[in-house]
């Protein structure tokens, strides 16, 4: 059997209420030639069960392909399993909440045969209302959430400061899944997901490395403002706060092999401090912003949990470093952190 054109992804986790809304779009695309691979990543609500009964004709076509985790790794861990899975030309992801427009494959695959790209990208997309229903009567908003709207295609030079200034300045917009890759590009220069805000720096490296990025002004992709998404999920908090800790500090080796593998930042101290500085920041805006994290002032609770993340990480007396931490994150959002002098 031939490979198909396009492989699209999907980790999912908990999600039997939207799966079928999700695979389903993929389904009646007016694009044929593509696989797809659904990944469970130890769902405890049935979710690959419900898939596996729902399609089991196209599992036993080919058409579509489901994997299972042995153990809960997470979206970004899942999701490179999947990208080394893909057997298509390009990849796509699709978040399994979320749904393609039925011309999402074509225009995404006509766009990167015209230009030969590695990469193309789409700043807009559709968002649902906030209670996550989407069905024939749906009203969805026109999103952008980078700093221009275009007009036509637009193809990025390829000056590796101009590129990297267009992710700086959120020109470029971090998410995976408004994009489709190229394969080979992707596994021959080894561009892996951190484990934390994977995308993020997964485009960044893929910005950086590619030889023909395209943006292109059509949407094809449905985001879900689910109240049950992760994005949205405020419970546990102080879990989740030692979680973050934890693993966005682990996130450095990720760093490590970025400025190794991308010659703009190799050597270059300057930069590389602000590649760590806007990925802190914009992090923690995802994580203590818009969570309201320090809404009821510093509790006890995520005081117990900073400290005790750091405790883990780096021994001994962490009281300053804890202290530090909710210092900085009661400062302005917008204060720039991310420029480090370059005389002693």
């Amino acid at each position: 059997m031939n490979a198909p054109k396009i492989s699209v992804l999907i980790p999912l986790y908990n999600r039997r209420h939207y799966i079928e809304d999700c695979i389903n779009s993929v389904l009646i695309q007016t694009f044929r030639d593509f696989e797809i691979i659904v990944r469970d990543d130890g769902s405890t609500d049935g979710s690959a069960d419900f898939v596996e009964q729902r399609y089991a004709d196209e599992i036993s076509s080919g058409k579509l392909k489901l994997r299972r985790n042995k153990r809960n790794l997470g979206e970004y861990p899942t999701t490179e399993k999947l990208v080394h899975e893909a057997t298509g030309k390009y990849f796509m992801i699709l978040h399994s909440d979320d749904l393609y427009l039925s011309h999402a494959l074509e225009h995404m695959f006509t766009v990167a045969e015209k230009f030969q790209a590695d990469v193309v990208h789409a700043g807009t997309f559709l968002q649902s209302p906030e209670n996550g229903v989407i069905d024939t009567n749906t009203q969805f908003k026109v999103m952008c959430w980078e700093n221009r709207v275009l007009d036509d295609f637009e193809i990025l030079s390829p000056d590796a400061e101009t590129r990297f200034k267009a992710w700086a300045s959120a020109d470029i917009f971090t998410d995976a899944q408004y994009n489709i890759f190229r394969r080979a590009f992707v596994l021959d220069n080894d561009i892996l997901f951190a484990p934390v805000a994977g995308s993020m720096l997964f485009m960044l490296h893929c910005l950086m490395s590619a030889k023909v990025f395209v943006n292109t002004p059509e949407y094809f992709y449905i985001r879900r403002d689910a109240p049950d998404s992760l994005t949205n999920d405020k419970t546990r908090l102080e879990n989740k706060l030692y979680d973050l800790i934890k693993t966005v500090v682990g996130t450095s080796r990720y760093f490590d092999k970025l400025f190794r593998d991308v010659d703009y930042f190799s050597g270059n101290a300057e930069i590389q401090y602000s590649v760590r500085a806007i990925f802190y920041n914009r992090y923690d805006f995802h994580w203590s912003y818009q969570r309201d994290t320090y809404k009821d002032g510093i509790t006890p609770g995520i005081h117990r949990a900073v400290e005790r993340a750091f405790k883990e990480i780096f021994g001994g007396d962490v009281e300053y470093l804890t202290f530090m931490f909710h210092k900085l994150h009661c400062l302005p959002f917008d204060q720039d952190f991310s420029r480090i002098s370059t005389t002693d």
